[in-house]
């Protein structure tokens, strides 16, 4: 069995029309969206609620006015005694939201199935955190921690990864040990490449898998 962005992008549903050109945001949107199960849309917004980029299965309009509103929020949240919010998380009847600050004035929002936020994986948005502020050229301290990725599990044990997706292409993986102390069915290793290299590899509950190096590099 395979688990990959690749497959989820399929499992996705069909794209309505965009209303602006892709940018260098997008394929980073598109891959938070394929991370995290019950994602409909993500959009990177201003300080003047001006969405810069977006993706998703929303109609463009309505995904970029849930931004504007959301950055209304923030700003909101941050003039009261609670200051400027890392990140806050909503749940409502027919949709559920995630909205993180990237930096000031800029947030990433997130549209999900009501159920879908309070389980989004906080390594995805990590990554995502990271990427966008990196390719937007901002300073943070933040380094990306995980890194999502492609594995083929074991046809007998879909929680035991047995190939891994590179650079290079599909690269069996030696399972060396098991990782403890991980959240509710979650599964860990740390394995070793053809190369030597070695590196840890989790499966979150949701089936997505994580390194915590880059197969890429």
């Amino acid at each position: 069995m395979t688990t990959s962005r690749n497959g989820a992008r399929k499992r996705s549903g069909s794209r309505l029309p965009r209303d602006q050109a892709p940018s260098s945001f997008t394929a980073i949107l598109e891959n938070l969206l394929c991370a995290i199960p019950g994602a409909r849309a993500a959009a990177l917004v201003d300080f003047e609620g001006e969405t810069i980029d977006y993706a998703g299965r929303l109609d463009p309009f309505d995904v970029k006015v849930t931004a504007a509103h959301w950055q209304i929020v923030l700003a909101e949240i941050a003039s009261s005694a609670l200051g400027m919010p890392r990140q806050i998380t909503v749940r409502a009847h027919r949709r559920s939201y995630i909205v993180r600050q990237l930096q000031p004035g800029y947030a990433l929002v997130l549209v999900l199935h009501p159920r879908a936020a309070f389980a989004a994986s906080h390594r995805a948005l990590q990554e995502a955190d990271v990427r966008l502020c990196a390719e937007a050229g901002w300073t943070t301290s933040r380094t990306a921690r995980w890194y999502c990725v492609d594995v083929e599990t074991e046809a007998s044990d879909r929680g035991r990864p047995a190939r891994l997706r590179s650079a290079g292409g599909w690269q069996p993986v030696e399972v060396m040990g098991s990782m403890v102390g991980l959240g509710p069915r979650e599964k860990g290793f740390r394995i070793r490449l053809p190369s030597g290299a070695e590196m840890l590899l989790i499966r979150e509950r949701m089936g997505r898998w994580f390194a915590d190096e880059h197969p890429e590099t």
